[in-house]
């Protein structure tokens, strides 16, 4: 099949959010682009009106790849897309490198990264990759709404504003595109984690409403229900529940560690969640 055939193909697929369908169709279609010299901006491929405009639709194809590889959980590929696209979103025939583009497809999958990046804890390529951001005149952290986000979301998270973490990640209305739900709730679980944690290293015991109100869980679920999201979800097995009351227990180093130094990386857990792995 053509690359054309197939690149209206892939279209098509997407829009139908058939994103298994994508995943088939973007290794002959990257064939394809490697054999028209497609696969990377280069001065070779960016000097005419019609090359560019090729080497725009194959940005399309890459980015096509790094949604359908979110949505189908393939995580490796989703990274491997985002790597293929940066020298796309940085290429100064490609793009207006003065002018700020908000709220963008390219926002949108770079934010879509940064949280990705926080999921996982990798709070030090987060870092990294905000730095890059900021040294490119193109994006407008302040007043791109997909960018916003992930910003936002990490200095709550660092400042441990659990109430406005919650806001950000379970209230629809605050979310500025269904993809940013696919990290939702290994993020949810993190900040659970966290303030967990800190629950118990500042109570020796806590009756179960109170700690399921601290937790964001709902007073109508059972207490084995509830002690199976401590053991499974958040792996909290140092806990242990009688009569209402969760009681606390700490290991002899546990007890030793100053209460100020209470988890500072809030998505230190999240490499652990096997939804993301």
């Amino acid at each position: 099949m053509s690359l054309q055939k197939l690149t209206a193909e892939i279209y098509f697929s997407f829009e139908k959010e058939d994103y298994h369908k994508c995943q088939q169709l973007l290794t002959p279609i990257k064939i394809e682009l490697i054999k028209h010299n497609l696969l990377v901006p280069v001065d070779s491929n960016t000097q005419t009106k019609d090359q560019l405009n090729d080497i725009r639709i194959a940005q399309r194809i890459l980015e096509i790849g790094a949604f359908s590889s979110l949505f189908t959980n393939d995580y490796t590929g989703f990274e491997n897309y985002f790597a293929q696209l940066k020298p796309f979103y940085t290429n100064e025939k490609l793009q207006n490198l003065k002018k700020a583009h908000v709220n963008t497809d390219t926002t949108k999958i770079i934010s879509l990264y940064l949280l990705y990046l926080l999921s996982q804890g990798l709070i030090s390529k987060f870092h990294v990759e905000l730095e890059s951001i900021y040294n490119f005149e193109q994006f407008d952290a302040e007043n791109d709404k997909f960018l916003r986000f992930p910003i936002d979301l990490e200095s709550n998270l660092m400042e441990g504003n659990c109430i406005k973490i919650w806001k950000l990640l379970n209230e629809e209305q605050s979310l500025p595109c269904k993809e940013f739900s696919h990290f939702g709730a290994t993020l949810i679980n993190a900040l659970r984690f966290e303030i967990a944690r800190s629950l118990e290293k500042t109570y020796t015991s806590i009756p179960v409403s109170n700690c399921k109100n601290l937790l964001y869980l709902s007073q109508e679920i059972s207490d084995a229900a509830f002690e199976h999201t401590l053991r499974d979800s958040l792996n909290l097995t140092n806990w242990e529940l009688k009569n209402g009351v969760l009681y606390f227990t700490q290991t002899e180093s546990e007890a030793n560690i100053d209460n100020g130094s209470i988890i500072k990386n809030v998505l230190g857990y999240a490499e652990q969640m096997e939804s993301i792995v």
